[in-house]
């Protein structure tokens, strides 16, 4: 049993909700956010800011600053699980979108000189959002259920490229400010109603892989993705995260049980550090697929 003696962090752009983090055992390191000057910690239980009211100010035109974790932020968090001998598995958010993985890592390395019997492992999901929550708290179930540190992080780095992350945004403006999208392609597709779906590549970007007409159909394009690559979707549990807009979140899950026997889906609010980049209403799916 001493061989299963550690614990699971993660960054909060997984996006969990509490109940999922108190049943698989997980624990975060919350990435900031700024408005209107003032700091805000993203907690999954939203308890600086809940994400009704972050989305209803960027609604309201509010602009959000965010941050990544910084190192101090992961040796305060995992030191005191270090002292009392436990070893780290440390599931972060994609590189390639914020420096929260390097931060992780430079905080391994510290710790390394003072624990050098103890082990952490970082791992890059690659991924964000529920595509990073859905890989932690599968892994936090597997340790719970007896997998080893080794076992697990194997686990992680295999199944880290089938974990398909689809979604589309409602307000092509926010990606404008974000610089993911040129003003005069967000003023034309404003104009023409055109809604974008991208996914995470194997790379850890976001990527745009369609563009369509009205929300309705970005979201069949949504669907469509996952009749044509998800695995056993009748066995397995999916996840939609929505920015503050659970009706369409739910028209989606529901056709998918009604279409493919899907045994369960979670609804998760989106986040404020992915949801200051998303914008409102924006609706993403996660689940197992022969490719991302």
């Amino acid at each position: 049993m001493a061989e299963n003696k550690y614990v699971i962090f993660t960054d909060s752009s997984a996006d969990l909700m509490p109940d999922m983090v108190k049943e698989a055992d997980i624990h975060e390191v919350p990435l900031s956010f700024v408005i209107d000057g003032k700091t805000y910690l993203n907690y999954y239980d939203q308890r600086e800011i809940t994400c009704h009211d972050f989305f209803d100010l960027m609604r309201e035109g509010k602009v959000i600053k965010t941050s990544q974790a910084s190192p101090a932020q992961f040796l305060e968090a995992i030191d005191p699980f270090m002292k009392e001998g436990y070893d780290i598995l440390m599931i972060s958010f994609s590189s390639a979108l914020s420096g929260t993985f390097n931060s992780a890592c430079t905080a391994r390395d510290y710790l390394k000189e003072s624990y050098p019997e103890r082990k952490m492992y970082c791992i890059d999901t690659l991924g964000a959002s529920g595509g990073q929550g859905f890989i932690v708290f599968q892994a936090g179930l597997n340790r719970l259920k007896g997998m080893t540190l080794e076992e697990n992080k194997i686990w992680v780095e295999t199944h880290i490229f089938h974990m398909a992350h689809w979604f589309t945004v409602d307000d092509l403006n926010t990606l404008k400010r974000g610089g993911r999208l040129s003003a005069t392609k967000a003023f034309l597709g404003n104009l023409f109603k055109l809604k974008p779906v991208l996914h995470m590549d194997n790379l850890g970007r976001l990527v745009p892989v369609d563009t369509v007409r009205g929300r309705k159909q970005a979201l069949m394009d949504i669907y469509q993705h996952f009749k044509d690559t998800a695995i056993d979707p009748d066995k397995n549990i999916i996840m939609i995260i929505h920015g503050d807009d659970i009706v369409t979140a739910k028209w989606l899950g529901e056709k998918l049980q009604q279409d493919f026997n899907v045994p369960k889906v979670y609804y998760l609010d989106l986040g404020p550090v992915i949801g200051a980049h998303a914008g409102p209403n924006t609706i993403s799916l996660f689940f197992w697929a022969t490719e991302r």
